[in-house]
């Protein structure tokens, strides 16, 4: 990946961040105050806090996610040293997912300054997260994340931004984000959306699998200018299951379809090529 800089800035900050004194004392007060106790307490530095709790995340989900990311969002909202130190912790928690939406939402863009807008509108959301809302919270910094860096980045492009979705919100309500990829979830249900009004996905369709992997790189295609939708919905069509005997039904040889295929994947492939660029 090129174009890191912004990431890795992040990273060396948090270097710093989790170098100065009485840090992680501060943040474990405020993880006791929220009902989340650690068994070792003594032994964790801010760094090694971090990566505990993400590990804990992956074995008891969701709900021990919650308790420790509301119980600093709480801390974040407020003024100071204090709020700063709070945000900053959930931030560094959330860069995977923010890395992954820049490379989502890059399509044509430079991915350095993708993913400044990101940051940026990650530290907002995290700044004055709607406590009040249901579901998983790392899913809802995602959505609110992914909703407010579309729309600003919709300035330079024809692009629409996405907007926060009641078909999104239930995908965080239901409890279907898994607490170790929140980002792979949120985007799936971003991208069946917008595979969905750009006619490259049936009703009900969920784009799964290789298909899904294909319906990605249409969606990514078409939103980069590399592909007419009209072709990409062809594509699309031609991948379905039984689209091979639908069309030999209509009368389509076995060798026609064979060549159709074939100029597909070469029509292709130098876009894929691109997108894996942009990955």
């Amino acid at each position: 990946m090129t174009g890191t800089r912004v990431f890795e800035s992040l990273d060396a900050e948090w270097a710093l961040v989790c170098a100065g004194a009485g840090r992680a004392e501060m943040v474990l007060g405020w993880l006791r105050e929220g009902g989340v106790v650690l068994e070792d307490e003594r032994a964790h530095g801010l760094a090694e806090l971090l990566v505990e709790l993400e590990c804990r995340d992956r074995v008891r989900g969701r709900v021990h996610s919650d308790r420790w990311m509301r119980a600093l969002l709480e801390r974040a909202a407020g003024d100071g040293d204090e709020g700063q130190l709070a945000a900053r912790v959930v931030v560094q928690a959330m860069l995977p997912g923010a890395v992954r939406l820049t490379q989502r939402l890059r399509a044509g863009r430079d991915f350095d300054e993708t993913g400044q807008v990101v940051v940026s509108c990650l530290y907002q959301v995290v700044r004055r997260y709607p406590m009040w809302r249901k579901g998983g919270v790392a899913a809802t910094l995602l959505l609110e994340t992914l909703h407010m860096a579309s729309r600003e980045l919709r300035a330079d492009t024809e692009a629409e931004a996405v907007p926060w979705h009641p078909v999104l919100e239930s995908a965080v309500v239901s409890g279907d984000v898994a607490a170790d990829d929140p980002a792979g979830v949120v985007w799936r249900t971003v991208l069946g959306r917008q595979a969905a009004e750009a006619g490259l996905l049936q009703a009900e369709e969920v784009p799964d699998g290789a298909r899904g992997e294909l319906v990605e790189l249409l969606v990514w295609a078409v939103a980069a200018g590399l592909l007419d939708v009209v072709r990409a919905r062809v594509i699309a069509d031609e991948s379905r299951a039984g689209a091979r005997e639908s069309a030999e039904a209509a009368g389509v040889s076995a060798v026609t379809w064979r060549q159709r295929r074939s100029r597909t994947v070469r029509q292709l492939r130098p876009i894929a090529d691109q997108w894996v660029q942009a990955a």
